[in-house]
């Protein structure tokens, strides 16, 4: 049930996102930024989806996810994504939401949806990392960058 409401909550959070990512990049000019930025609290729930489900899955099997370096590179991308959204709403985005259908976004702009799509595609693609590597649990005392093999 909890990896149905992650993938659920990943389909809302990546699906308006991507698409308000690649309206700023140029992709269907018709429609106006502001438009597409209505669907972003939907996002935002997705987001919520996610920590909520992810942090289950972290308490059921903590051993399997914090000795596995393909969780560590997860999270350093979703520090990504946030600390790009907080820039993206700090400084461009004032200028964008003026923005009528047809008007191309600035060139700072399409920069942070770049960063934003290539981020969130590694946050999915180390989300399924975490399924194929398992960590032997300090066996070689080895550990992640984020974590050290305590006996």
């Amino acid at each position: 049930m909890c990896e149905t409401v992650h993938f659920l909550g990943l389909s809302l959070l990546v699906g308006t996102i991507g698409m308000f990512d690649l309206r700023l990049l140029g992709m269907a000019k018709r429609v106006p930024i502001v438009a597409l930025h209505r669907l972003v609290p939907w996002g935002i729930l997705g987001y919520a989806l996610n920590v909520v489900t992810g942090s289950l899955f972290l308490m059921t099997e903590p051993r399997e996810y914090i000795y596995n370096p393909a969780f560590h590179f997860k999270m350093l991308f979703m520090a990504l994504a946030g600390f790009n959204v907080l820039a993206f709403y700090l400084t461009t985005f004032r200028t964008v939401k003026v923005l009528g259908s047809g008007d191309d976004a600035p060139r700072v702009a399409k920069v942070m949806a770049s960063v934003s799509l290539v981020v969130w595609i590694g946050v999915i693609v180390c989300g399924r990392f975490l399924t194929f590597y398992r960590p032997d649990l300090c066996g070689s005392q080895r550990a992640g960058f984020l974590s050290t093999c305590i006996p």
